[in-house]
């Protein structure tokens, strides 16, 4: 995780040597998990090396603290790999800053998910993509994570649920209605993540598999329920 002082990027921000251009796309409400609240959220579009350090810094002190909690308690050994295995370790490493300044290009999209002032997800899409399934051209999730604190393990309580589906669904509805792409999506998933995939009724492509992370792509009739369209 590569750490920069976010003051001294919102100054060169300022000064005019960062140029970020998001805007709000889409608005609605996440739902609390432990109160049942709903919490208004709003979806941003575009790239911005701020919010992306903001993920960076904040989601990295949230494992910290996570960690540190989880050495506080004294579990015995099968406990503790049980709580271990029950977390979702596997894009820890990943720098979103890097990922900024790595995907400027016309072809990136950038769309960051804020609630009660946090970043809550955020995802990064190439577009166009050839479909497996159909002869249409959709779009292609480079990557996709959402916050440490809205995610399921044995000694933390997620803080708001369906949080990866509502910007999935925002994301998809960019691509139809702003990029005029095809209904659908696809992306390599990795191995803690199928599952969910698989629920949300993608279709793995074996052929497509890369090494440990399987190729799923949602074909136009699964992509037209999650927007909504008989």
């Amino acid at each position: 995780m590569t750490i920069v002082n976010l003051d001294d990027i919102k100054n060169l921000i300022k000064s005019g040597q960062i140029k970020t251009n998001s805007n709000v796309i889409d608005e609605g409400v996440l739902i609390a998990h432990t109160s049942k609240q709903e919490v208004p959220c709003k979806i941003y579009h575009g790239w911005n090396i701020v919010s992306s350090q903001e993920c960076d810094v904040k989601w990295g002190q949230s494992n910290i603290e996570l960690f540190e909690y989880i050495q506080e308690q004294n579990f015995d050994d099968n406990k503790l790999a049980e709580v271990l295995d029950s977390i979702q370790t596997e894009d820890f490493h990943w720098s979103w800053f890097k990922k900024s300044v790595g995907a400027m290009g016309d072809e990136y999209e950038w769309f960051y998910l804020y609630a009660e002032g946090e970043p809550q997800a955020v995802c990064l899409i190439r577009h166009p993509k050839d479909s497996a399934l159909e002869d249409s051209n959709i779009f292609y999730v480079e990557f996709i994570a959402v916050a440490p604190w809205n995610r399921s393990c044995l000694v933390r309580e997620r803080e708001f649920l369906g949080v990866g589906s509502f910007l999935l669904r925002a994301a998809l509805n960019f691509s139809v209605n702003r990029l005029g792409l095809s209904p659908g999506f696809s992306l390599h998933s990795l191995p803690q993540a199928s599952e969910y995939y698989a629920k949300l009724k993608m279709v793995n492509v074996a052929e497509k598999n890369k090494d440990s992370l399987l190729y799923f792509e949602m074909p136009g009739c699964e992509a037209n329920k999650l927007l909504g369209v008989a």
